[in-house]
């Protein structure tokens, strides 16, 4: 009879540890949003970096993260 109770409570506790861990879960989910802005990138052409287009540098069809670079990317044509 006692371990009638043991395996009734050893469900309940299973339950309510299965019942805990869903809502964490769905209160943890991120939520996407629309204020988040994507950026256009492009890649410095002499250095390899990555940044938005308009902190770019241009000179023609090429992108590069600052005129240091861009004038020894002409030199070094």
């Amino acid at each position: 009879m006692g371990f009638r109770y043991l395996l009734l409570a050893a469900a309940i506790w299973v339950g309510y540890l299965i019942v805990r861990h869903l809502l964490r879960q769905r209160l943890t989910k991120p939520k996407t949003t629309s204020s988040q802005k994507s950026v256009n990138s492009v890649q410095c052409k002499y250095c390899g970096l990555h940044l938005p287009k308009e902190e770019a540098v241009r000179d023609g069809e090429d992108h590069f993260c600052n005129a240091e670079h861009r004038d020894a990317a002409r030199k070094q044509k």
